[in-house]
């Protein structure tokens, strides 16, 4: 993923040269492009030696006053430009991606200097895509850490907020690093780390936000499974049956954090149905407020080129004639989409499902 935030013109040629191809439609966006310094000089004086998002940036979420504030295997890369499309109609995200698995080194962490790309699975985009950010939202990301997700929003758009979330202080250091990383002072005070308990957000902070993701520890997530906490790492793991629970308790959470109209993207990295569509059909039973939006034709049948959709009948589908004979007659997948590894296709898994908040 290319940072739009910093001079990324060597390595889009290398890309080329490598043979890397973009992943979405694009259309020139130059308002959108940052053509300063790669630097976040600013950030690290504030940082001190230490230079790191922490507790200057750690504060309630949203502050009191956020509203009147601006505040492997394969990999893909995800440059910045934003651009238009018929799934994104606001913005549009540059993506590379190869036939072929490929190692990119991973660029280190360096105080004060913007990273150019950021390396991950181009399933791990859907979420984000299906959320469709726009300009001057408020945006929540409920389990940020390791931020990925968060990157990609702030790719996308340039929203009044981005609120991520994390309790654990070992992830939340590693999520700060992260946002340090790639994104400069001037994008920074948009960006506001909180550390509540994920399950009961909503209950604080109660419709302040237009869209929320909800990217939820699963038991394919190993960086939430082994905490650096020796301690907690085992308890997690005793507790792999409770997770289904857990979920269903962080999707409430963010419909009560989201305000009427507003959306929630649910997304997990594993196979367990009783993690994706069971959890989805509980939190829907349990809030009638909350109603699912079809991301089928959205987002399976346009990205299909790319990914392996899973449906219900236990068939995976690789081309756009299978979908439509397959799955038209389905509506079982209006509760979420399901991104398969295949051959040729090892993106995923990744389930995604996007609910809306009724006014």
């Amino acid at each position: 993923m290319l940072n739009r935030f910093s001079t990324v013109t060597d390595i889009t040629q290398t890309l080329q040269s490598q043979g890397f191809s973009t992943f979405l439609p694009q259309v020139d966006a130059p308002g959108l492009v940052y053509n300063g310094p790669s630097t976040v000089s600013n950030l690290k004086n504030q940082a001190g030696n230490d230079s790191l998002l922490q507790t200057h940036c750690i504060s309630k979420c949203p502050p009191n006053d956020s509203h009147d504030q601006l505040g492997s295997t394969s990999h893909m890369f995800v440059p910045e430009v934003p651009s238009p499309s018929v799934c994104f109609p606001s913005t549009s995200l540059q993506c590379y991606i190869h036939t072929y698995p490929l190692r990119f080194p991973s660029q280190l962490h360096i105080p004060g200097q913007l990273k150019q790309y950021y390396l991950l699975n181009a399933a791990s985009l859907l979420p984000v895509l299906a959320l469709k950010v726009r300009d001057g939202e408020k945006i929540l990301d409920l389990c940020s850490a390791p931020g990925g997700k968060a990157l990609v929003i702030m790719q996308c758009a340039t929203p009044e907020l981005l609120c991520c979330n994390e309790p654990d202080p070992h992830r939340q250091k590693r999520l700060a690093k992260t946002l340090e990383s790639f994104l400069p002072q001037s994008v920074t005070n948009r960006v506001i780390l909180s550390a509540q308990d994920g399950r009961y957000f909503g209950h604080s902070e109660v419709g302040k936000y237009d869209k929320v993701l909800v990217d939820a520890p699963c038991s394919n997530d190993r960086s939430w499974l082994y905490s650096q906490n020796n301690q907690q790492g085992e308890q997690r793991l005793k507790e792999r049956a409770k997770l289904p629970a857990l979920q269903a308790q962080l999707l409430k959470s963010a419909l009560s954090a989201v305000r009427p109209g507003g959306v929630v993207v649910y997304s997990t990295c594993t196979l367990s149905s009783s993690e994706n569509y069971s959890v989805v059909k509980t939190v829907l039973k349990e809030c009638p407020e909350a109603e699912p939006e079809d991301l089928w034709e959205e987002l399976a049948v346009s990205t299909s080129k790319y990914f392996t959709f899973f449906n219900s009948g236990g068939h995976t589908l690789h081309d756009w004639p299978l979908l439509q004979q397959n799955i038209m007659s389905c509506n079982h997948h209006r509760l979420g989409i399901l991104v398969v590894p295949q051959p040729g296709k090892t993106w995923g898994p990744m389930f995604l499902s996007r609910i809306k908040k009724k006014q």
